[in-house]
């Protein structure tokens, strides 16, 4: 009987020993080699990403879970964000810049300090300026010579000579469209400005040159476009006074209107632009700037200022 036992307690023994033998090889092929345990420690991970490594391959569980370590909600990596370029723009304090920002297209690339964008008003006085030479031009136009010398009958034609011939061309081209042509007034000197000042002030029953309106019906000398050299009043014949209710609406001024900019001269003192210019609306003054300018000022519908305004 004791023997019978023994031999059971024997092969029980056995068998928990080849149990435990069985344990052992199971758990040595399904731990880690050194190599990852290395990989695992520098890496920061924990058994838990071993163990999907670890699972047979093409199980589920060998699968990396990507949605909760890439994007939780969209469950794949963000792709890369690409920005389409900025569309060009002025850069800014540029006239270019200054003309978008009141819906205008780009201005002529001009330098502004150049001597046909003398600005010349209310604000801005040449005191006692006098152009290098001047060229003088039959009133009529009945000829079509320059002269650098005044006479009687041409002395009120004159402007500065860089603008002569323009002027002459313009006049010239007016006349061939069916119109009369009167040069009425180009340059006058500080003294005969500062004379027309006084008895249009007298005239009119003002001091400052102003009507009741606020707006200068004559500027004070030094502060006339006139005295520059580059403007003439061009009207269908001689005035002794000139107002814009006689002659907005005569062909000639409708047709200059129309034709300034081919020449390079603008409607200086436009109307609805008083405010701006401070001088009432005046149909018969143009002003030289040059076509490219004239142009751009003209097809914008801007006066002088605001033009100069851009390049500032």
């Amino acid at each position: 009987m004791k023997i019978f036992v023994r031999i059971i307690r024997i092969i029980f023994g056995l068998v928990l020993l080849a149990g435990f033998a069985y344990g052992l090889m199971s758990f040595a092929k399904a731990a880690p080699k050194s190599g990852e345990v290395k990989a695992m420690i520098e890496s920061g991970t924990d058994g838990s990403e071993w163990a999907y490594t670890a699972a047979p391959a093409g199980s589920q569980s060998a699968q990396p879970e990507t949605q909760s370590a890439q994007n939780p909600e969209a469950g794949t990596a963000d792709a890369p964000v690409v920005e389409a370029p900025p569309s060009p723009t002025p850069l800014p304090n540029t006239p270019a810049a200054r003309a978008a920002a009141l819906g205008l297209p780009a201005p002529p690339d001009i330098d502004i300090t150049s001597w046909e964008f003398l600005l010349v008003n209310g604000d801005n006085s040449i005191d006692q300026y006098v152009p290098d030479k001047l060229g003088y031009l039959h009133p009529n136009i009945s000829e079509v010579d320059i002269w650098t010398e005044p006479s009687a009958f041409r002395l009120n034609a004159g402007v500065d000579y860089r603008i002569a011939q323009a002027l002459l061309d313009f006049a010239v081209a007016a006349k061939n469209a069916g119109m009369d042509v009167y040069l009425s007034s180009g340059y006058r000197s500080y003294a005969s400005q500062q004379d027309n000042f006084i008895r249009i002030c007298q005239n009119n029953g003002t001091s400052d040159g102003k009507d009741a309106n606020g707006y200068y019906i004559t500027m004070p000398a030094g502060c006339s476009e006139h005295q520059s050299g580059l403007c003439c009043d061009i009207t269908d014949k001689w005035y002794g006074v000139k107002t814009a209710a006689e002659l907005r609406n005569k062909p000639l001024s409708v047709w200059m209107a129309e034709h300034c900019q081919d020449y390079g001269f603008i409607l200086r003192f436009p109307e609805g632009k008083e405010d701006i210019t401070k001088v009432m609306y005046e149909p018969w003054h143009f002003r030289y700037v040059g076509v490219d300018a004239a142009k751009y000022i003209m097809a914008n519908g801007l006066c002088f200022e605001e033009f100069v305004e851009l390049y500032q």
